[in-house]
């Protein structure tokens, strides 16, 4: 199996949207679509020789001293992708997946497990992929064994693959019989421009705008002084409510919350379709809230998912990742579901209208500080593992879960940006 260097981190990076859909589609209707077996059982056929192959592939393929704007060409058969599939599925999540080609199409099945579930179960997920110009597309999805036309799965599904056409850097997708070809120009910023890709083009000047004007700030502040959230959200919820009256205060608001989403997470935003190779940007400084990197990632990512999909989803991917962290992880934190749901909570009264958004400016205008959009932490769990988190609470449905949740909320109600006016 020589296969030329290529490109691991777009399949990193297809493998974490391929998970994102499949989570998705796990936070929104597993407990009702769980299925008692696996669509996808484990393949027995597969040898030592085999997987030791597809560590070796994904640990030594790797575009080193590749240069910017290189056309990259790569070729698997049926097999090898089963096999890097499998590999990467086992690293990113539990569960297995099965690839099969036909000449012109792609037929996906993948079985999860959740994280923590008591009932057990299996998300069992389908989709058939069909070549249409220099990208597939999805032609059908299904859960479980349940038709889902025009669902979130298809939706986001489409998204993906739409965010990774507007980089221009996937050149051409084939998908014949027992092989897959692969065709795409190789960018150092690659991440950033498939992350860039999911923004909405109305709203990419704005986030590009504020952006700058994240960095001008940034660069004010001393390098050994902590960036602070509050300062940050204070400073371009300002700028937003300093725009002409012509503006629109939502729309604003949502390019702003992205922009900053992005800085907390590491990432920066760039144009999809911009071929030159530009400098790359300086390493973004944490960002802490309640003096805790991480919660002002739960918080801004919160704030970000709600904005592109909805307060369930956002909701329910911070869920899925505190069940992930009970199981084996840093435990679940009732803390970092305090920061999604305030992030939630900030989305969601940022953007609703012209009104609210407005409110949000003139407030932030006037200073804000954590107490001002993040509840206190005293007294919420963390640390929690699987056993742990079942023998106190039982389940996310049990009455001490819903409790606590309840009184995070009544936190987030009496802080000053939530209270109602």
């Amino acid at each position: 199996m020589n296969l030329k260097r290529s490109m691991h981190r777009v399949i990193l990076t297809l493998g974490w949207l391929t998970l994102f859909m499949v989570v998705v589609a796990v936070t929104l209707g597993a407990l009702l679509l769980l299925d008692s077996q696996p669509l996808v059982e484990t393949d027995p056929a597969i040898t030592a020789e085999e997987h030791a192959w597809a560590k070796h592939w994904i640990a030594t393929n790797r575009p080193r001293g590749r240069r910017s704007g290189e056309l990259i060409a790569i070729a698997l058969t049926e097999r090898e992708t089963n096999l890097l599939a499998n590999e990467l599925l086992n690293r990113l999540g539990q569960g297995r997946a099965s690839l099969r080609l036909d000449d012109g199409r792609a037929h996906l099945a993948a079985s999860l497990v959740l994280p923590w579930n008591p009932l057990g179960g299996f998300i069992n997920l389908e989709l058939t992929l069909v070549e249409d110009g220099h990208l597939p597309k999805i032609e059908t999805a299904r859960l479980a064994g349940l038709p889902l036309p025009g669902t979130l799965v298809q939706t986001l599904a489409d998204r993906a693959l739409a965010a990774v056409e507007s980089t221009e850097l996937l050149q051409q997708v084939e998908l014949n019989d027992d092989r897959i070809r692969i065709v795409y120009e190789w960018r150092p910023d690659l991440l950033e421009r498939i992350g860039s890709g999911f923004v909405a083009e109305t709203d990419l000047p704005n986030l590009l705008r504020y952006q700058n004007e994240l960095t001008s700030k940034v660069a004010q502040i001393p390098r050994r002084q902590p960036l602070q959230l509050a300062d940050l959200l204070a400073y371009l919820l300002a700028k937003a409510g300093a725009q002409p009256p012509s503006a629109d205060p939502s729309a604003e608001n949502r390019a702003l919350i992205l922009a900053l989403a992005a800085y907390v997470n590491g990432r920066t935003i760039r144009e999809p379709g911009d071929s030159a190779a530009s400098a790359r940007p300086r390493q973004p400084r944490p960002v802490l809230l309640r003096g805790r990197r991480d919660l002002s990632q739960h918080f801004m990512t919160s704030a970000a998912l709600a904005i592109q999909g909805d307060d369930t989803l956002s909701g329910m991917v911070g869920w899925y990742k505190e069940m992930s962290d009970a199981n084996g992880g840093s435990g679940f934190s009732f803390a970092d579901m305090a920061a999604n749901r305030s992030g939630i909570r900030l989305a969601q009264l940022a953007t609703a209208d012209r009104e609210s958004a407005r409110r949000v400016q003139v407030i932030a205008g006037q200073g804000l500080t954590e107490e001002d959009f993040m509840p206190t932490l005293d007294g919420l769990p963390e640390g929690l593992d699987q056993r742990t988190f079942a023998a106190n609470f039982g389940g996310t449905n049990h009455a001490d879960y819903q409790r606590l949740i309840v009184h995070i909320d009544r936190r987030i109600d009496a802080s000053r940006l939530f209270r109602k006016p």
